[in-house]
């Protein structure tokens, strides 16, 4: 290797240790700059697509998207603001020199649109910052998908992850869904059962179909599926406190311990929020069900009246000539008949 190449190799793996690092550290404008320059520099030395190249692109998409977030939350505090500071000055100024009412219409309503206009480039900006990380993360996904190493294919689950995190935040809750489901098929084959990754998965998964269109009614058994990898992961803390870890004896070590009661405390905490929320889920479909077998009650409810009401309706008018009361002739209205009959001839 040319003394070249090796010098561009080193400083691609300094911008990608200096990535990281601002990753770790939330600085994501610096994260992004760095890794962008990794991936390019990497592409030139590896070649596109190289087994390489993935972690510095995975990294990158993830600095990517939570550069996205960021600018998101920003964005739409600055923009509050904005509409904030434009009302005071109108109210502050002095009422002999306040403009006129039709033309003070007129500037809130150009002022308005301008306003409009800023969020709708804004949230073109953040779309396009979305659909970056996007294809970043896909290209990562591409990459790793070559490989069978089983470290390799964690990260491809986590590259799914994020995938769908990016379809959330846009959300494309719909689109969310396969990636999802891919992270996990993953994570179950590589990972034990007790495994925190899987609780955290599911949880997204199950956030992912509360909102989708058509499956928000599989998102219980989701939270289920977590709680249930807390149970185990709490029984195996719990097992090796007692030295039964997997049948083994296991010395006693005091931090160990400690660290153990601090994770299962942390773990409950969760599971009661996960539970909350499995409660909120299942009131919803509860209350959800209810009303469609009211709405359900009520549309066969009309149809049938409506139905009843137009077979009657026939024999109602065939039956009108019935209720006519007919009155009786008499004596009188013959004689009255006949003399009638004589004037006209």
């Amino acid at each position: 290797m040319s003394t070249s190449a090796t010098d561009s190799k080193q400083k691609a793996q300094t911008l990608y240790k200096e990535g990281t690092t601002a990753l770790s550290s939330n600085d994501y404008e610096t994260s992004v700059e760095k890794l962008g320059e990794a991936c390019q520099l990497l592409d030139s030395i590896n070649g596109e697509l190289a087994p390489e190249n993935g972690d510095a692109y995975f990294a990158y998409g993830r600095a990517l998207l939570q550069s996205a977030i960021q600018q998101n939350t920003v964005l739409g505090e600055s923009g509050q603001d904005s509409k904030a500071a434009d009302v005071v000055p109108s109210h502050s100024q002095d009422p002999s020199t306040a403009p006129q009412s039709s033309k003070f219409h007129f500037e809130d309503d150009a002022a308005e649109q301008d306003d409009e206009d800023d969020e709708e480039g804004e949230q073109n900006q953040q779309d396009d910052e979305f659909e970056t990380a996007w294809d970043i993360l896909d290209i990562a996904r591409v990459i790793y998908e070559k490989s069978e190493d089983k470290e390799v294919r964690l990260k491809l689950s986590d590259v799914h992850l994020c995938l769908a995190d990016v379809s959330v935040e846009t959300e494309k809750f719909d689109n969310a869904l396969p990636d999802y489901q891919k992270a996990l098929e993953i994570k179950k084959e590589c990972l034990k059962e007790d495994d925190r990754q899987l609780a955290e998965a599911y949880y997204k998964y199950a956030l992912a179909l509360e909102f989708s269109t058509s499956e928000s009614d599989k998102a219980e058994s989701q939270i289920k599926a977590a709680i249930d990898v807390f149970k185990k992961r709490i029984t195996t803390l719990e097992e090796q406190d007692q030295g039964k870890g997997k049948g083994k004896a296991v010395e006693e070590d005091k931090n160990s311990l400690s660290d153990n009661n601090k994770e299962i405390i942390e773990i409950k905490e969760l599971m009661q929020d996960l539970n909350e929320k499995l409660e909120e889920l299942t009131n919803q479909q509860k209350t959800e069900k209810e009303a469609e077998a009211l709405l359900k009650s009520l549309l066969g409810g009309s149809s049938t009246n409506a139905s009843s009401n137009n077979n009657a309706q026939p024999a109602t008018v065939n039956d009108l000539s019935n209720l006519i009361k007919r009155k009786k002739r008499t004596d009188e209205d013959d004689k009255k008949d006949e003399s009638d009959k004589k004037q006209k001839q």
